[in-house]
């Protein structure tokens, strides 16, 4: 999360200094989709072998974005990969829970920080990817100056942070709990 904040302070100077911040957001992708999908490595790999998948369509995610990087420059915003990046985390959110469900052990769901941490990427990649879909329809005004766009990724990081924050909780309590 800290470089979430990192990523943040300095694309709000970059737009006022410079107007334009795109350049922050498209190195920040990086290491955003190398996060989330060692986040989705380290939970599904305890149900499945899924090294050799997630390594290739993390690399192919990776040849999509220096491609797009390279014939547009880093100044335009690489929404192509992040599109693509964000239905293969809600396809691997869905298998987690789909793994979940056929677990045969008994799991306490609101004390388990895998579910919530899962949970909250699966909320927010599906519903930036409906939003990134219907761009232009959702760019239209809403409330007084907010435009619905604004107002959608706005709820959709309460849910992302919310659950991982409340993730990183359940954790802290695990750790305390088992020495």
């Amino acid at each position: 999360m800290a470089i979430v904040v990192l990523t943040e302070m300095i694309g709000r100077y970059f737009a006022i200094k410079y107007h334009t911040n795109l350049c922050i957001y498209n190195i920040y992708s990086i290491f955003e989709i190398s996060f989330i999908t060692y986040g989705f490595f380290t939970f599904i790999k305890q149900y499945i072998n899924i090294k050799y998948w997630l390594t290739a369509i993390y690399a192919a995610t990776m040849i999509i974005y220096t491609t797009f990087t390279f014939m547009y420059g880093i100044n335009i915003y690489n929404a192509f990969t992040i599109s693509i990046a964000s239905v293969a985390f809600v396809i691997y959110g869905l298998l987690y829970f789909y793994l979940l469900l056929k677990d045969e052990n008994y799991i306490d769901l609101k004390a388990h920080p895998a579910f919530w941490w899962v949970g909250g990427t699966l909320i927010f990649y599906f519903g930036s990817t409906l939003a990134n879909f219907f761009d232009d329809i959702i760019q239209q005004k809403f409330l007084g100056k907010y435009n619905t766009r604004i107002i959608i990724y706005t709820t959709l990081n309460l849910f992302l942070y919310g659950f991982w924050a409340y993730s990183f909780i359940c954790r802290a309590r695990q750790r305390k709990i088992c020495p």
